[in-house]
């Protein structure tokens, strides 16, 4: 995968993060036993791991890597990482010892994180620890015994530039405004901006902008399926909420996967019954907006339904998730054409009022309303007898 085949082979082929850059190996240089560790955080695909293994690359040091949330338990690490930290390399060189995913460890694995602190603590080498959430409580003792360096979302430009270079690497033409396009639908994230580059260019002489588009007709399916990863696998209120920022659905469209996946995900019958406690909150908010017009509580809704549902478990639950499609939906007779339909008549209502398509399907029990008081908006909006049908329907 391209993700792996261009990793930076040092720190000056990692992009952006100077002063990050800087500070990271300024410590490892002057490191010596019993100095602090380094808990390097940020959110995920900002080159935390990519970071870590340049700089041991940079100081020609064997690289020792685990991920924590794997190797969760006291015996584990003992084990996998103990005697890394205290056995001279194989290879005649020092150490950097790279601990992933520190706050992949759920509460349960106390005996784990208390003896990751001890290894760390005590390690004969420099330790690099990784989180996404340096502000979990469950890592809190970990982060004060480090210096802690956070690395934000790579600059557009920078994700920009390293797109062209992989493409000029591979010999594949380009438009630039292509490439700018998934540099900046990247959210900061490179290595997401390379996936997307490589669905999209593999194989193709040249990259243009429709073949980019190709992306942002991906089945909204994919979205929400992200959506709820986030929602159910976080213990982070601040994560959870995000979630539904750049969701392309209905609140009732959402409340109904959320309603669906909630047993499928918690398996603590007390998580499932605080978790579906929230999402009746939320049905009854989402009435109160139908019978009262009153849009304002629409925020409570995606509020309950992505803090509320995540909060509601004590730790996260290991493993994957086949989540499912909303059986209340299927019953509705919701089938794709008729989604399609539903899509296309939001799009169109969203550029007649200057919307986005979103806040058309959220408001779509007003517009039910107007139409019937006032036949002058079907005129003016230019709807079709099928299209006021499936308006009538909400």
């Amino acid at each position: 995968m391209w993700v792996e085949k261009y990793r930076p082979g040092n720190l000056e082929d990692y992009r952006g993060a100077k002063k990050e850059k800087k500070k990271l190996k300024e410590w490892a240089e002057n490191w010596s036993q019993g100095d602090k560790s380094v808990l390097l955080h940020g959110q995920a695909g900002t080159g935390k791991t990519s970071m870590a293994e340049a700089l041991a690359k940079d100081l020609d040091l064997e690289l020792v890597e685990t991920n924590a949330s794997d190797v969760r338990t006291k015996k584990g690490l003992k084990s996998e990482l103990k005697e890394a930290t205290r056995q001279a390399s194989f290879f005649g060189k020092n150490k950097l010892i790279l601990v992933d995913e520190v706050d992949g460890m759920g509460r349960a694995d106390r005996g784990g994180a208390a003896e990751l602190k001890e290894i760390v603590s005590e390690s004969r080498f420099p330790v690099i620890m990784t989180a996404n959430d340096a502000y979990d409580s469950k890592i809190r003792d970990l982060k004060n015994m480090s210096i802690v360096i956070e690395l934000g979302s790579v600059h557009t430009n920078s994700i920009n530039a390293h797109l062209k270079e992989i493409l000029e690497n591979e010999g594949i033409e380009y438009d630039d405004r292509a490439v700018k396009m998934i540099a900046r639908r990247a959210g900061g994230q490179m290595r997401s901006a390379i996936n997307d580059l490589e669905t999209v260019a593999l194989g193709r002489d040249k990259l243009t902008k429709e073949d980019v588009k190709a992306l942002d007709q991906r089945d909204s399916e994919q979205e929400i399926f992200d959506a709820l990863k986030i929602i159910f696998k976080t213990t982070s209120l601040e994560n959870a909420r995000q979630a539904s920022d750049n969701l392309d659905e209905d609140a009732d469209t959402f409340m109904q996967w959320i309603r669906e996946n909630v047993p499928r995900e918690y398996k603590k019958s007390e998580d499932t019954a605080e978790a579906y406690e929230w999402v009746s909150k939320a049905d009854l908010f989402n009435g109160r907006i139908r019978k009262r017009m009153s849009w304002s509580f629409l925020k409570y809704v995606y509020e309950f339904l992505t803090g509320g549902v995540a909060l509601s478990k004590d730790e996260k639950y290991d493993g994957w998730t086949k989540y499912q499609y909303p059986s209340m939906i299927k019953k509705m007779g919701s089938s794709r054409a008729s989604r399609n339909r539903l899509d296309s008549l939001t799009k169109k209502m969203g550029a007649e009022l200057h919307i986005s398509q979103r806040e058309a399907k959220n408001s779509m029990p007003l517009y039910r309303e107007i139409i019937n008081s006032n036949e002058e908006t079907i005129e003016k909006l230019g709807l079709k007898e099928k299209e006021l049908e499936l308006i009538k329907k909400f």
